[in-house]
């Protein structure tokens, strides 16, 4: 998944395995956007949860039933 830094405006990748992990941390902390950081500059660029799933749309929420 490929995003712009919102401060220093420069494009960086998040990879399909922190998609995934984000959107598996989002549902278990009840979270609404996850927080990219920026190799460049460092600033934390928010992500929302809908774009995450865009990027990863075979993923599922995981049920914690035992």
């Amino acid at each position: 998944m490929q995003i712009r830094c919102y401060k220093c405006h420069k494009p960086f990748a998040v990879s399909h395995a922190n998609v995934v992990a984000a959107l598996d941390m989002m549902v278990e902390e009840d979270l609404n956007h996850y927080n990219a950081q920026c190799p460049h500059c460092r600033r934390a660029n928010r992500i929302s949860f809908e774009e995450l799933k865009r990027a990863a749309p075979e993923w599922e929420a995981k049920d914690n039933q035992e």
